[in-house]
Protein backbone atom coordinates (compact mmCIF):
# COMPACT_ATOMS: atom_id res chain seq x y z
CA UNK A 1 0.00 0.00 0.00
CA UNK A 2 2.74 2.67 0.89
CA UNK A 3 4.93 1.67 -1.64
CA UNK A 4 3.94 4.37 -4.14
CA UNK A 5 3.94 6.91 -0.80
CA UNK A 6 7.17 9.32 -0.46
CA UNK A 7 9.57 8.30 2.57
CA UNK A 8 8.05 4.75 2.60
CA UNK A 9 11.72 2.78 2.01
CA UNK A 10 13.31 5.34 4.81
CA UNK A 11 10.66 5.76 7.43
CA UNK A 12 9.85 1.84 7.55
CA UNK A 13 6.24 1.70 7.17
CA UNK A 14 5.02 -1.00 5.83
CA UNK A 15 0.75 -1.71 5.33
CA UNK A 16 1.65 -4.97 7.61
CA UNK A 17 3.06 -2.53 10.54
CA UNK A 18 -0.81 -1.10 10.76
CA UNK A 19 -3.17 -3.21 9.06
CA UNK A 20 -4.19 -6.63 9.34
CA UNK A 21 -7.10 -7.91 6.91
CA UNK A 22 -9.80 -10.08 7.93
CA UNK A 23 -9.42 -13.59 7.28
CA UNK A 24 -11.02 -14.99 3.39
CA UNK A 25 -10.91 -11.48 2.01
CA UNK A 26 -7.84 -10.89 -0.02
CA UNK A 27 -9.12 -13.84 -2.35
CA UNK A 28 -12.69 -14.56 -1.55
CA UNK A 29 -14.46 -11.23 -1.25
CA UNK A 30 -16.10 -10.31 1.57
CA UNK A 31 -17.96 -13.75 1.90
CA UNK A 32 -18.22 -14.09 5.78
CA UNK A 33 -19.12 -10.84 6.09
CA UNK A 34 -16.31 -9.45 7.70
CA UNK A 35 -16.57 -5.92 7.38
CA UNK A 36 -18.73 -3.28 9.28
CA UNK A 37 -22.10 -2.98 7.79
CA UNK A 38 -22.71 0.49 9.24
CA UNK A 39 -21.20 3.12 11.49
CA UNK A 40 -22.91 1.72 14.95
CA UNK A 41 -21.21 -2.01 14.18
CA UNK A 42 -17.97 -0.51 13.26
CA UNK A 43 -17.93 2.10 16.44
CA UNK A 44 -18.29 -0.53 18.06
CA UNK A 45 -15.94 -3.07 17.19
CA UNK A 46 -13.21 -0.24 17.02
CA UNK A 47 -14.12 1.19 20.80
CA UNK A 48 -13.51 -2.48 21.83
CA UNK A 49 -11.03 -3.73 19.36
CA UNK A 50 -7.39 -4.23 20.88
CA UNK A 51 -4.02 -5.39 19.56
CA UNK A 52 -2.32 -9.49 20.14
CA UNK A 53 1.32 -8.09 21.31
CA UNK A 54 2.80 -4.64 21.94
CA UNK A 55 2.90 -2.06 18.76
CA UNK A 56 0.88 -5.06 16.32
CA UNK A 57 -1.96 -3.96 14.32
CA UNK A 58 -5.12 -2.83 15.69
CA UNK A 59 -7.59 -5.44 15.26
CA UNK A 60 -11.50 -4.61 15.77
CA UNK A 61 -13.86 -6.67 17.47
CA UNK A 62 -16.61 -8.29 15.62
CA UNK A 63 -16.25 -7.07 12.35
CA UNK A 64 -13.43 -5.43 10.43
CA UNK A 65 -12.79 -1.86 8.42
CA UNK A 66 -11.21 -1.39 4.92
CA UNK A 67 -8.21 0.00 4.18
CA UNK A 68 -9.32 2.64 1.27
CA UNK A 69 -7.03 3.30 -1.23
CA UNK A 70 -5.94 6.95 -1.57
CA UNK A 71 -8.51 7.17 -5.05
CA UNK A 72 -11.13 5.29 -2.89
CA UNK A 73 -10.81 8.31 -0.31
CA UNK A 74 -11.17 10.64 -2.86
CA UNK A 75 -14.63 9.31 -4.15
CA UNK A 76 -15.44 9.37 -0.18
CA UNK A 77 -14.99 12.64 0.27
CA UNK A 78 -16.24 13.82 -2.91
CA UNK A 79 -19.83 13.03 -0.89
CA UNK A 80 -19.43 16.38 1.53
CA UNK A 81 -19.09 20.07 1.32
CA UNK A 82 -16.37 20.35 3.67
CA UNK A 83 -15.03 18.37 6.42
CA UNK A 84 -14.04 20.07 10.43
CA UNK A 85 -11.43 18.27 12.50
CA UNK A 86 -12.17 20.29 15.63
CA UNK A 87 -10.09 19.64 19.17
CA UNK A 88 -6.43 19.46 20.92
CA UNK A 89 -3.49 17.52 20.56
CA UNK A 90 -5.31 14.20 19.66
CA UNK A 91 -7.13 15.59 17.05
CA UNK A 92 -4.70 16.83 15.51
CA UNK A 93 -2.77 14.05 15.23
CA UNK A 94 -5.22 12.25 13.23
CA UNK A 95 -5.45 15.42 10.97
CA UNK A 96 -1.91 14.83 10.22
CA UNK A 97 -2.30 11.39 9.53
CA UNK A 98 -5.08 12.34 7.52
CA UNK A 99 -3.18 14.36 4.93
CA UNK A 100 -0.31 12.11 4.96
CA UNK A 101 -2.93 9.47 3.19
CA UNK A 102 -3.87 12.49 1.04
CA UNK A 103 -0.78 14.01 -0.24
CA UNK A 104 0.78 10.15 -0.29
CA UNK A 105 4.08 11.19 1.71
CA UNK A 106 5.00 9.18 4.89
CA UNK A 107 7.56 11.37 5.26
CA UNK A 108 6.36 14.89 5.55
CA UNK A 109 2.87 14.50 4.23
CA UNK A 110 1.88 16.22 7.67
CA UNK A 111 4.22 19.26 7.15
CA UNK A 112 4.25 22.92 5.18
CA UNK A 113 7.31 21.80 3.04
CA UNK A 114 6.85 25.13 1.62
CA UNK A 115 7.56 27.04 4.29
CA UNK A 116 11.02 25.02 5.79
CA UNK A 117 14.80 25.10 4.97
CA UNK A 118 16.20 21.83 3.83
CA UNK A 119 17.61 21.59 7.11
CA UNK A 120 14.61 21.61 8.41
CA UNK A 121 13.15 19.13 5.89
CA UNK A 122 15.73 16.84 7.08
CA UNK A 123 15.55 17.01 10.74
CA UNK A 124 11.27 16.61 10.31
CA UNK A 125 11.10 13.43 8.73
CA UNK A 126 8.95 10.43 9.14
CA UNK A 127 8.23 10.01 13.15
CA UNK A 128 9.63 13.17 13.41
CA UNK A 129 6.25 14.92 12.24
CA UNK A 130 5.03 14.00 15.56
CA UNK A 131 7.43 13.84 18.34
CA UNK A 132 9.97 16.61 17.72
CA UNK A 133 9.47 20.24 19.17
CA UNK A 134 10.46 22.18 16.25
CA UNK A 135 8.87 20.52 13.70
CA UNK A 136 5.51 20.94 15.73
CA UNK A 137 4.89 23.92 14.45
CA UNK A 138 5.09 23.61 10.84
CA UNK A 139 1.77 21.54 10.63
CA UNK A 140 -0.57 20.90 8.32
CA UNK A 141 -3.89 22.65 9.16
CA UNK A 142 -6.25 23.01 6.16
CA UNK A 143 -6.19 22.08 3.00
CA UNK A 144 -6.69 25.52 1.13
CA UNK A 145 -2.93 25.72 1.88
CA UNK A 146 -1.94 23.05 0.88
CA UNK A 147 -3.49 23.82 -2.62
CA UNK A 148 -2.09 27.16 -2.82
CA UNK A 149 1.43 26.83 -1.36
CA UNK A 150 2.35 23.24 -1.85
CA UNK A 151 1.91 23.71 -6.08
CA UNK A 152 5.01 26.07 -5.69
CA UNK A 153 6.74 24.52 -3.64
CA UNK A 154 10.26 23.16 -4.41
CA UNK A 155 9.47 20.31 -1.86
CA UNK A 156 6.08 19.37 -3.47
CA UNK A 157 3.79 16.85 -2.30
CA UNK A 158 1.27 15.98 -4.44
CA UNK A 159 -2.41 16.65 -2.91
CA UNK A 160 -4.16 13.60 -4.54
CA UNK A 161 -7.61 15.17 -4.09
CA UNK A 162 -8.39 18.33 -4.47
CA UNK A 163 -11.98 18.38 -3.88
CA UNK A 164 -13.60 18.64 -0.51
CA UNK A 165 -12.25 21.51 1.72
CA UNK A 166 -10.99 20.15 5.30
CA UNK A 167 -9.70 21.94 8.39
CA UNK A 168 -8.19 21.59 11.72
CA UNK A 169 -9.58 24.10 14.56
CA UNK A 170 -7.64 23.65 18.04
CA UNK A 171 -9.31 24.29 20.86
CA UNK A 172 -8.80 23.53 24.68
CA UNK A 173 -12.14 24.82 25.95
CA UNK A 174 -15.00 27.19 24.88
CA UNK A 175 -14.26 27.92 20.94
CA UNK A 176 -13.71 31.89 19.82
CA UNK A 177 -15.00 33.90 17.75
CA UNK A 178 -12.02 33.05 15.16
CA UNK A 179 -12.74 29.25 15.80
CA UNK A 180 -16.45 29.66 15.10
CA UNK A 181 -15.93 31.93 11.81
CA UNK A 182 -13.19 29.09 10.23
CA UNK A 183 -16.16 27.04 11.11
CA UNK A 184 -18.35 28.43 9.19
CA UNK A 185 -15.95 29.13 6.32
CA UNK A 186 -16.72 25.69 5.02
CA UNK A 187 -19.92 26.25 4.27
CA UNK A 188 -20.60 26.69 0.64
CA UNK A 189 -23.24 29.88 0.59
CA UNK A 190 -24.80 28.31 -2.36
CA UNK A 191 -28.21 28.25 -1.30
CA UNK A 192 -28.63 24.96 -3.66
CA UNK A 193 -25.31 23.21 -2.05
CA UNK A 194 -26.57 20.63 -0.14
CA UNK A 195 -23.59 17.72 1.04
CA UNK A 196 -23.09 17.59 4.50
CA UNK A 197 -20.38 18.92 6.18
CA UNK A 198 -19.26 16.33 9.09
CA UNK A 199 -17.51 17.81 12.37
CA UNK A 200 -14.76 15.65 14.21
CA UNK A 201 -14.73 16.78 18.25
CA UNK A 202 -11.88 15.49 20.70
CA UNK A 203 -11.69 17.00 23.78
CA UNK A 204 -8.97 15.31 26.74
CA UNK A 205 -6.05 15.49 28.60
CA UNK A 206 -5.59 19.43 27.05
CA UNK A 207 -8.87 19.63 29.99
CA UNK A 208 -7.26 17.61 32.56
CA UNK A 209 -9.64 15.14 31.82
CA UNK A 210 -12.69 17.48 32.71
CA UNK A 211 -16.71 16.31 31.68
CA UNK A 212 -18.05 19.25 32.38
CA UNK A 213 -15.31 20.99 29.62
CA UNK A 214 -15.81 18.41 27.56
CA UNK A 215 -19.47 18.05 27.94
CA UNK A 216 -20.08 21.87 27.27
CA UNK A 217 -17.65 21.62 24.38
CA UNK A 218 -19.88 19.24 23.10
CA UNK A 219 -22.99 21.07 23.37
CA UNK A 220 -21.35 23.99 22.15
CA UNK A 221 -20.09 22.65 18.60
CA UNK A 222 -23.67 20.56 17.93
CA UNK A 223 -25.48 23.87 18.67
CA UNK A 224 -22.92 25.65 16.24
CA UNK A 225 -23.92 22.84 13.44
CA UNK A 226 -27.51 23.34 13.91
CA UNK A 227 -27.13 26.82 13.27
CA UNK A 228 -25.84 25.99 9.74
CA UNK A 229 -29.48 24.74 8.66
CA UNK A 230 -26.78 22.05 7.14
CA UNK A 231 -26.89 18.43 7.11
CA UNK A 232 -23.70 17.92 9.88
CA UNK A 233 -23.02 14.23 11.05
CA UNK A 234 -21.03 14.71 13.87
CA UNK A 235 -18.57 12.13 15.59
CA UNK A 236 -16.76 12.28 19.05
CA UNK A 237 -13.36 10.87 19.29
CA UNK A 238 -11.22 9.60 22.24
CA UNK A 239 -9.32 9.92 24.56
CA UNK A 240 -5.74 7.56 23.93
CA UNK A 241 -4.84 5.28 26.80
CA UNK A 242 -1.70 6.62 28.60
CA UNK A 243 1.64 5.21 27.08
CA UNK A 244 4.17 3.77 29.46
CA UNK A 245 6.49 6.73 29.64
CA UNK A 246 3.62 8.54 31.02
CA UNK A 247 5.62 10.63 34.01
CA UNK A 248 5.10 9.43 37.17
CA UNK A 249 3.46 12.82 38.52
CA UNK A 250 1.03 12.22 36.22
CA UNK A 251 -0.05 8.88 35.90
CA UNK A 252 -3.32 9.92 39.19
CA UNK A 253 -4.62 12.60 37.25
CA UNK A 254 -4.07 11.79 33.80
CA UNK A 255 -3.25 7.75 33.79
CA UNK A 256 -5.30 4.65 32.08
CA UNK A 257 -7.68 4.45 35.33
CA UNK A 258 -8.40 8.23 35.17
CA UNK A 259 -8.89 7.96 31.19
CA UNK A 260 -10.51 4.85 30.87
CA UNK A 261 -13.46 6.68 33.40
CA UNK A 262 -13.40 9.42 30.67
CA UNK A 263 -13.89 7.62 28.34
CA UNK A 264 -16.77 5.65 29.29
CA UNK A 265 -18.21 8.90 30.74
CA UNK A 266 -17.75 10.67 27.95
CA UNK A 267 -19.25 8.35 25.84
CA UNK A 268 -22.29 8.06 27.69
CA UNK A 269 -22.62 11.81 27.65
CA UNK A 270 -22.52 11.81 23.83
CA UNK A 271 -24.70 9.02 23.36
CA UNK A 272 -27.32 10.80 25.41
CA UNK A 273 -27.08 14.14 23.24
CA UNK A 274 -27.62 11.66 20.00
CA UNK A 275 -23.96 12.06 19.33
CA UNK A 276 -22.08 9.06 17.57
CA UNK A 277 -19.18 8.56 19.70
CA UNK A 278 -16.09 5.85 19.30
CA UNK A 279 -13.31 5.10 22.05
CA UNK A 280 -9.82 5.06 21.54
CA UNK A 281 -8.20 3.89 24.73
CA UNK A 282 -8.01 0.02 23.64
CA UNK A 283 -6.32 0.88 20.31
CA UNK A 284 -4.18 2.83 22.06
CA UNK A 285 -3.33 0.79 25.24
CA UNK A 286 -0.32 -1.31 23.65
CA UNK A 287 0.82 1.29 20.94
CA UNK A 288 4.48 2.82 21.46
CA UNK A 289 3.88 6.25 22.89
CA UNK A 290 6.72 9.07 22.86
CA UNK A 291 6.14 10.77 25.75
CA UNK A 292 2.97 8.39 27.75
CA UNK A 293 0.59 11.13 26.21
CA UNK A 294 0.64 11.66 22.46
CA UNK A 295 1.07 8.38 19.54
CA UNK A 296 3.15 8.70 16.16
CA UNK A 297 3.16 7.54 12.50
CA UNK A 298 1.86 4.87 12.94
CA UNK A 299 -1.96 5.39 15.17
CA UNK A 300 -2.29 8.67 13.39
CA UNK A 301 -2.60 6.92 10.09
CA UNK A 302 -4.81 4.15 11.67
CA UNK A 303 -7.04 6.62 13.41
CA UNK A 304 -7.09 8.91 10.07
CA UNK A 305 -8.66 5.37 8.15
CA UNK A 306 -10.90 4.77 11.05
CA UNK A 307 -12.57 8.08 10.47
CA UNK A 308 -12.70 7.68 6.68
CA UNK A 309 -14.31 4.24 7.35
CA UNK A 310 -16.80 6.84 9.61
CA UNK A 311 -17.13 8.67 6.52
CA UNK A 312 -17.63 6.07 3.82
CA UNK A 313 -21.01 4.84 6.03
CA UNK A 314 -22.22 8.38 6.29
CA UNK A 315 -25.40 9.17 4.12
CA UNK A 316 -24.52 11.75 1.23
CA UNK A 317 -27.37 14.22 1.36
Amino acid sequence: YFTRFEGHQDCGLASTNVYTPPPGTLSDGDRAGAFCKNRATLLKAVSGGGRHGFDEPFYPKGCHYRWYSTAQICHILSRFDGLAFVGDELMLSIYKGFTILLRENIALGALKQWDMSEKQLAACRCENQFITAECLGFAVTNSYEMREKDAGSAHKSPYICDRTPHMYIPITGPATENDKARYRSLFDPDPNAWKPVPLLHSLGLSTSLSWPTGTNSLDEWASLADSTLRATPMLALGPNAAGHLKPPGQILSEGNNALWHYTIEMGKEAEARGIEWVGLYNMTLQASSWDGSAYGLRVAVTQAMIVINWLARLESS
